[in-house]
């Protein structure tokens, strides 16, 4: 593929399979001739292992397993992000994305239960064919030169506008934690954009980076957001059938 992005030397240890399939995006930390190739982009994911261990002291002890499954969703999410960036090559990139969805997938697959457009054995297919459907776009985009990053900002708008939906169809749900989650998400987001555009960068500080520091913001901001779903007993809702949203005159309850 031709990509415009910075290749590695060709002693580098990753030179062969990046030559073969180049990332589609380089953000702004130069490229290491290293086992590591972005360094504190790379060391960054490990505040997702921070957060891994967290929400499972939270949902160990907790009678709801779907809340458990946050666990290895957002592990998998911070293992394949940290080696994308060590590796930088599409191979590794798919797997980065993969864990964005795994993540997201299951936000979406949870609000689609509390709608009640799915039901609680409803959420496992929903999410298994959500990871396929968006993991096969990825190859798509990357083959059609479309920017792959779209798909997670259309899958984010949509958990949103859903949440916004889900506002009308419930009672007595707390926000702080939602609008807390939005807050840094959207500092997460804007330090990348910053960082990808070069508008703050500096390649040769492997220290601190824009792009690093989306990591750290966005798990604070899924901290917030497991909260806010933790408030639910998923196993224990029930709702009644209806057409569409917009008929829904019952909102969800928890027993």
């Amino acid at each position: 593929m031709n990509y415009n992005v910075p290749m590695l030397a060709p002693h580098c240890p990753w030179y062969e399979i990046s030559k073969i399939a180049p990332p589609n995006v380089k953000w702004c930390e130069a490229s290491m001739c290293s086992v590591i190739t972005e360094p504190a982009n790379t060391w960054s994911n490990l505040v997702y292992l921070a957060l891994t261990i967290w929400v499972w002291r939270q949902t160990r002890n907790m009678e709801d397993k779907t809340l458990k499954s946050f666990v290895p969703a957002f592990f998998l999410m911070g293992l394949f992000s940290f080696i994308y960036h060590a590796s930088y090559n599409f191979f590794t990139q798919w797997f980065d994305f993969l864990g964005m969805f795994l993540m997201i997938g299951l936000f979406i697959a949870l609000n689609l239960r509390r709608m009640g457009k799915i039901t609680q054995k409803g959420i496992w297919p929903f999410y298994f064919a959500f990871n396929a459907l968006f993991g096969g776009l990825v190859i798509l985009f990357y083959l059609k030169y479309i920017p792959i990053q779209s798909i997670v900002l259309v899958q984010a708008l949509f958990l949103i506008f859903s949440e916004l939906r889900l506002r009308k169809l419930e009672k007595g749900t707390q926000y702080k934690y939602f609008y807390s989650s939005i807050f840094f998400i959207v500092s997460a987001a804007t330090f990348s954009v910053l960082d990808v555009t070069r508008t703050m960068c500096n390649p040769h500080n492997h220290f601190f980076q824009g792009h690093a520091t989306w990591h750290i913001l966005s798990a604070v901001s899924l901290a917030f957001a497991f909260k806010f779903y933790s408030q639910f007993n998923y196993e224990g809702m029930t709702y009644e059938s209806t057409d569409s949203v917009d008929s829904a005159s019952t909102p969800l309850t928890q027993s």
